[in-house]
């Protein structure tokens, strides 16, 4: 039976009790230090006091609790050290607390010395002179890194405790979207003078975010300040990456290792055939996501050169992870209409999207056989004897070709359902752009450079099919995944050829994979179907059935591409399509095993009979 999140290894401390007790406090005053952060920003300073005046007492009492949350573990820290029996490895497995603590330490003893020299950096940093604003911004910023690693803390400590893989993911992300609505619910995430969003608003977006889809009742562009903007993009970042990887890679880079517990639930969920291969995989996963995103922010930055630099970059940096995420939020009320035969959105665009619907774990697979390939040529004497022959694995192979099939079978078949629909003013070569993202966007990213109201019954249908496979297993999208779409039509071939068993490649795929196979595909069609009969029933609009149907599977495939019809839909089947989008993301098979527990070990079999099918 798995221990609870809370329990810890008490041989480390002579004092076991105390010890549990000081870590307990210090991840609490990490929660409490959050909460008092966003009670100050959101609603206390907006009401109370604005930059460059003096502070409040509310200001000043949030200050000082904050700073009595931060200045905690400068009490707790020492004391655990003392009594801890591993005191040589003490400070590299508190690393990030430590640090935490020391430079906030050190920089509010520095605010608290009035000089000419903090003077100015105050003003750099907090942008104001006004008395205290420099110590407030550099206390709240730091009680809100402490939060949010507190917040990765607790998920580490469920995956450290054994708690089932599933269980742990489905958590993890439902604790990002409670997070990210009350972050939205801020005053400050609106323009000002205008109302705080309401609970559903914001419940949809952040789940949209969180789940990488896209989908929006509101215009993200004027709808919400540059702050909500920003929230957004954490938001997309984290949830096409997962809070697990996060809190993994920070384990990985402050002690450089992660407990064997935590790395056999990695392994478990990103489907990694060896134990040791987790923390490369962890590591290219943030290395790739840094890397193309980067780079992406500067091809695409073109799009925005007519405004500020400042404006330039941020509209490059959110389209670029918005993109490689998968997550098809857009800045521009009209998306990318208009600028279909721009490079940087048949191409720039389009490439984030096809790298991000790749997969991790084929790209991580490339990236080992390239380094080996160097090796070998360059540095022989580096290749250890015991690795072996380097090969493309079979998942790799499946996902590349079902990937261009579907990219390039896509665009051309929407391009012929597309001939007979006149647009005005539109060149042969916009209608093949326009096709060729179309195919590229429908991989689950959500971006559109037309109006997906307007395309006809057939694009519309070729839509739903190219959205219910989506991108590929290990990705930042959705659907039922490539390599799953793949064993449906092995299956059916084996089938056909009178097989017991079904193979690809020289390989022959194992029995369980295949029934998880269908089960998703089964599972999948359910929970879109199922929001399709809520969205028809609640509207009770039989005209507009196709069109709840299109929406119901860019929720489930997290693609959030959209006929129109989101914003004005009813309390009831918006919420329907928040919760397909939480099931499309995390996989209903995730959900239902998670729901489910631990199923025993069957260790009887009964006699086989065999039934009509038709």
């Amino acid at each position: 039976m798995p221990s609870l999140p809370f329990q810890f290894d008490d041989s480390t401390s002579l004092h076991p009790r105390l010890n549990r007790a000081l870590i307990l406090l210090e991840w609490l005053s990490g929660l409490v230090a959050l909460v008092l952060v966003l009670s100050d920003q959101g609603f206390v300073r907006q009401k109370e006091s604005l930059p460059g005046q003096e502070l409040t007492n509310s200001n000043w009492w949030l200050l000082g609790l904050t700073a009595a949350c931060l200045a905690l573990p400068v009490v707790t820290l020492p004391v655990r050290y003392w009594w801890s029996r591993t005191r040589s490895t003490f400070l590299r497995s508190h690393a990030l607390l430590v640090t935490i603590t020391l430079i906030w330490f050190l920089g509010a003893i520095a605010f608290s010395i009035p000089t000419a020299t903090m003077e100015v950096i105050q003003e750099e940093i907090a942008g104001t002179h006004g008395p205290g604003q420099g110590m407030i911004f550099w206390t709240e910023l730091f009680g809100l890194l402490r939060g949010i690693s507190s917040l990765i803390r607790l998920i580490r400590w469920s995956t450290e405790a054994g708690l089932s893989p599933a269980l742990v993911f489905v958590a993890s992300f439902l604790l990002l979207i409670f997070s990210g609505t009350l972050l939205l619910m801020l005053p400050r995430c609106r323009p000002e003078g205008l109302p705080p969003a309401t609970w559903l608003e914001a419940l949809f977006t952040a789940t949209s975010a969180c789940c990488v889809t896209g989908l929006n009742v509101v215009d993200p562009g004027t709808y919400w300040s540059r702050t909500g903007q920003c929230v957004i993009l954490g938001l997309i970042q984290a949830g096409g990456l997962g809070v697990m990887s996060f809190g993994a890679f920070i384990a990985l880079v402050v002690t450089r290792n992660i407990a064997a517990r935590e790395a056999a639930t990695f392994r478990d969920l990103l489907e990694s055939d060896r134990l040791g291969d987790v923390s490369g995989l962890i590591k290219d996963i943030i290395a790739f996501t840094l890397a193309i995103e980067l780079v992406g922010a500067v091809a695409i930055s073109g799009l925005w050169s007519h405004l500020p630099l400042g404006e330039q970059i941020f509209y490059s940096v959110f389209h670029s992870v918005s993109a490689f995420c998968n997550a098809g939020f857009c800045l521009h009320a009209e998306g990318l209409i208009g600028r279909e035969l721009r490079p940087e959105v048949w191409g720039g665009i389009a490439l984030l999207i096809i790298l991000g619907g790749i997969g991790f774990g084929p790209l991580h697979n490339l990236r080992e056989i390239a380094s080996h390939q160097f090796l070998k040529i360059f540095m022989p004497q580096k290749i250890s004897p015991s690795i072996g022959r380097m090969r493309v694995s079979l998942t790799t192979r499946i996902v590349f070709r079902v990937t261009i099939a579907l990219l390039v079978g896509g665009a051309v078949v929407l391009f012929l359902t597309e001939l007979g629909r006149p647009v005005a003013g539109q060149t042969i070569w916009q209608q093949i752009a326009n096709a060729w993202f179309h195919s590229v966007t429908l991989r689950t990213a959500g971006f559109n450079t037309m109006d997906h109201s307007q395309l006809t019954p057939a694009s519309k249908l070729i839509s739903i099919v190219l959205m219910f496979i989506g991108a590929s297993p290990g990705s930042t999208g959705g659907g039922i995944k490539t390599t799953c779409f793949a064993v449906a039509i092995l299956t059916l071939r084996s089938v056909l050829q009178q097989k017991s068993h079904i193979e690809a490649g020289g390989r022959t795929i194992p029995q369980e994979q295949i029934l998880r196979g269908l089960s998703i595909v089964a599972l999948s069609l359910t929970a879109i179907i199922g929001c399709t009969l809520i969205l028809v029933i609640v509207e009770n609009k039989p005209t507009l059935f196709l069109d709840h149907f299109y929406e119901a599977t860019s929720a489930f495939a997290t693609v959030g591409v959209s006929t129109g019809i989101t914003p004005s839909l009813k309390p009831l089947s918006q919420l329907a399509l928040i919760a397909t989008m939480f099931i499309g993301r995390i996989g209903a098979v995730t959900l239902v095993v998670a729901l489910a527990g631990s199923a025993s070990q069957v260790v009887y079999r009964y006699p086989d009979e065999r039934i009509s099918l038709g």
